[in-house]
């Protein structure tokens, strides 16, 4: 089964008692550049769990077996008084709780689901990172990255295959 990223971190925006309570909204983007896209609608929605729609691959091989590993960036964000900087640190404290409890929950889907779309979701090692001050006006938050490793079928499975995929050098020229 192939790990759905983006229904999985829509999910759980949606289903976490914090992010509802707050008024989290879930929405997509398409790298850190569509954010502003997004802060265009802080005037209807104060909090927002953007889910980045790109993401970064990276093929290996671990011995004879290969795998894809795909890197998903999550933006929490949150809007406070501008100018206010105890408002903001208010903010940057519920993203970073609203952070905790998506991790905490990755963590148990990893090691509790019966099923497989999570098995594969490294949380042994998830990178984060604050906004600063002044890196958004009146907007606070954090993104995380989170790594999934899936086995990715690299072999020809007979030599019809290769024929079908490739010219011969003759047919090339």
């Amino acid at each position: 089964m192939i790990f759905d990223a983006l229904h999985y971190f829509e999910t759980l925006a949606k289903q976490n008692k914090l992010c509802v309570e707050k008024g989290f909204k879930p929405v997509f983007c398409s790298g850190p550049d569509s954010i502003e896209g997004i802060m265009q609608q802080f005037q209807k929605t104060a909090n927002f769990v953007c889910i980045d729609d790109t993401t970064d691959q990276n093929l290996y091989s671990q011995g004879v077996s290969y795998f894809k590993r795909r890197v998903y960036t999550v933006f929490i964000l949150a809007a406070y008084r501008w100018d206010d900087m105890e408002d903001r640190e208010e903010k940057l404290n519920l993203c970073r709780e609203v952070f905790a409890q998506f991790v905490r929950r990755m963590i148990w889907d990893r090691t509790q689901r019966e099923d497989d779309e999570t098995a594969f979701l490294n949380v042994e090692k998830i990178y984060s990172k604050e906004f600063g001050r002044y890196t958004m006006n009146g907007v606070t938050g954090l993104y995380f990255m989170v790594e999934n490793d899936e086995p990715a079928s690299m072999e020809y499975e007979d030599e019809q295959q290769l024929e079908s995929e490739w010219m011969t050098e003759e047919e090339g020229d």
